[in-house]
């Protein structure tokens, strides 16, 4: 489905220019209220009763999280799709999924297009919402693995952008030092004798 007057090509613009960000909004708010149940508690329960260290907490329930996402986002939704749509192979399915919750959305695979489906309506308001639900865990995904990596000190070993003075001073709105004067070079002693030893 695609726009084809001007009007509706100028609707989608502004309409996608409020929706997304607003989208990402949304989605990332719950993303942020999800860490505490789902990633914060089950870190302080690893440590007091499984034992492990912070660091060791950390990789365990990433571990734990990255494969819970992906059986319930990637792998069983696959197969529902390929049981729902005749002509997907669980291939496809999965390709489908992937490239949807990636935001990169081919349009090459959409669900609920064959004809004579039965609640197709239904069908299209619930691949909406495994979408939004997708897109939350997979933003919670990424928040913990940032975690992680703090954890690790792995931002700390990036090397910081150094940036030359003048520019810093003009993205802060203040003036450059000015460069120290140079001391005048004076002639060698050598050449300055010479200098006096020339007949006037």
């Amino acid at each position: 489905m695609a726009p084809l007057s001007d009007g509706g090509k100028v609707f989608c613009i502004v309409y996608a220019a409020l929706g997304v960000p607003f989208t990402m909004l949304v989605l990332t708010a719950a993303a942020q209220r999800l860490m505490g149940p789902v990633t914060e508690r089950p870190l302080r329960y690893l440590q007091a009763r499984g034992g492990f260290s912070r660091r060791g907490a950390a990789r365990a329930h990433l571990a734990l999280l990255l494969a819970v996402v992906l059986a319930l986002f990637l792998l069983l939704p696959a197969a529902a799709f390929c049981a729902l749509e005749a002509s997907w192979s669980y291939l496809d399915a999965l390709y489908f999924c992937f490239i949807s919750l990636a935001t990169i959305g081919l349009g090459d695979f959409v669900p609920g297009e064959q004809p004579g489906q039965r609640l197709r309506g239904l069908y299209k308001v619930a691949v909406a919402a495994y979408l939004l639900l997708g897109l939350t865990a997979v933003l919670l995904l990424a928040q913990t693995l940032q975690r992680v990596a703090e954890l690790h000190g792995l931002p700390a070993a990036l090397p910081p952008l150094a940036e030359p003075p003048e520019e810093a001073a003009r993205i802060l709105g203040s003036e450059a030092p000015a460069p120290e004067p140079r001391a005048e070079e004076q002639p060698p002693t050598a050449t300055r004798r010479g200098y006096a030893s020339i007949n006037r």
